[in-house]
């Protein structure tokens, strides 16, 4: 897939906060030159698929008392829409303090870009600030794949990430919509969230979860009890919650479910489970490796 230059080497490159020698002359000129726009504030207005959808208020006032004594120091990348709107790439945040500290004029810098870069400009300059929660970050991930049809491992080359951390952020989709709210509120972790994935009654574990401020090794000790309570009232074999926590720590390297199955004290069955021939070629590429 064609990507423009320039996309893959950090917000900082795009609009010229790092000096970076695969820029050529032109680039460069044309980033030097723009860094002189600066235009009035009401003209912007935020892209309305935005990842980031939960703004920390508290931080904002911080910028916004931070931009009344020293000004907005890095420029808000925007797109221009006509001769006076203008959407905002990357800058959102800086726009409301902006807002806030009482501005009247911005500086921007003015990028020709389509709705693809942007959503992966957007999710790169978040991710680069940590600023999106997992399930945000799984959101615009799901986006990507889904309306612009990346695959796993463009999206881990684009976004800097591995192809199983890529798989364990976009399986958070699956927890129920409550569980995904604890993970936005910061109630639980995304070492919590993947935890709980594909596992019975999520939400009243989390709770729990969250009541007694388990850990994540306790809430995986927790969730293997419980499924060997269950096996035993089904009258099923119980498994060693050892081999429980092996499955999730497996599970999570790969960004696949897998099973054991132990037989005798050596012996055993490792099974490894696919949804696509996508997820099948990275586990043969890491097999491999």
């Amino acid at each position: 897939m064609t990507k423009k230059k320039g996309l893959g080497k950090g917000l900082a490159a795009l609009i010229g906060e790092a000096e970076d020698p695969n820029l050529s002359k032109s680039e460069i000129k044309e980033i030097n030159e723009s860094k002189s726009n600066e235009i009035p504030i009401e003209f912007l207005f935020p892209n309305k698929n935005q990842p980031r959808k939960i703004f920390d208020q508290e931080k904002i006032n911080e910028l916004s008392q931070s931009i009344k004594q020293k000004g907005l120091i890095l420029p808000i990348l925007v797109k221009k829409i006509d001769e006076k709107n203008y959407q905002i790439i990357a800058g959102e945040r800086r726009w409301r303090a902006s807002q806030k500290a009482g501005l009247h004029n911005v500086p921007v810098i003015i990028k020709n870009l389509d709705d693809k870069e942007i959503l992966e400009i957007a999710l790169i300059e978040n991710m680069q600030r940590e600023d999106l929660n997992p399930i945000e970050e799984a959101e615009g991930i799901t986006r990507l794949q889904e309306e612009y049809q990346y695959t796993q491992e463009e999206l881990a080359k684009i976004l800097g990430k591995s192809r199983p951390q890529i798989s364990n952020t976009i399986r958070l989709l699956k927890l129920p919509h409550k569980v995904q709210e604890f993970v936005q509120n910061k109630s639980l972790s995304a070492g919590h969230a993947r935890t709980l994935v594909g596992v019975e009654q999520a939400y009243s574990i989390a709770q729990i979860a969250i009541k007694k401020d388990m850990n994540v090794r306790q809430l995986e000790t927790y969730i293997a009890y419980i499924k060997n309570k269950k096996n035993k009232k089904r009258g099923n074999k119980l498994k060693d919650p050892n081999i429980l926590s092996l499955e999730n720590e497996i599970t999570q390297m790969l960004g696949l479910s897998t099973k054991i199955e132990q037989r005798g004290n050596e012996k055993g069955k490792l099974e490894i489970f696919y949804n696509n021939l996508e997820q099948f070629n990275d586990l043969l590429k890491k097999l491999r490796s």
